[in-house]
């Protein structure tokens, strides 16, 4: 076996906790550049005369860079849009006018339509909400 005190090649404790630190340095700085790198657009829905979201009350379910989002007609120029997963097993949500509740048909949570929250479980935790500039004829949904 060689004695490193004598050979080059070989590096101290030191220079090599010096290495290593460096390394994994610049991977944390690379993956983290990575997931800023994603970057998420915003949806604009146009709103048919005869389409869901014409009247006060309707919903409309769409695809974005965020996933599934929910999106209700609350009042004549107000949305309010919402992730479309149930936060419980992912299921897709539905929305009941009557009752102004996001309902899961998989095993039955419910969300209110005013902010999101948990209206009745097994789900625990609120949708991710989004903001949702409506127009007369499009609404945008804002996803950060």
């Amino acid at each position: 076996m060689k004695d490193c005190v004598e050979t080059k090649a070989c590096m101290g404790r030191r220079e090599f906790l010096v290495k290593a630190g460096l390394v994994a340095g610049s991977t944390v700085l690379t993956v983290s550049s990575l997931s800023a790198a994603v970057a998420f657009e915003d949806v604009t829905v146009p709103i048919a005369a005869d389409g869901p979201l014409a009247k006060i009350g309707g919903s409309q379910i769409i695809d974005s860079t965020a996933g599934k989002l929910i999106v209700i007609r609350t009042e004549d120029a107000k949305f309010v849009a919402y992730s479309a997963r149930c936060t419980h097993k992912r299921g897709v949500l539905g929305y009941d006018h009557a009752t102004k509740q996001l309902a899961c048909p998989s095993h039955g949570s419910k969300f209110s339509a005013a902010d999101g929250s948990v209206a009745k479980g097994p789900a625990e935790t609120a949708l991710a909400s989004y903001v949702a500039k409506g127009r007369p004829t499009s609404v945008t949904v804002v996803v950060p």
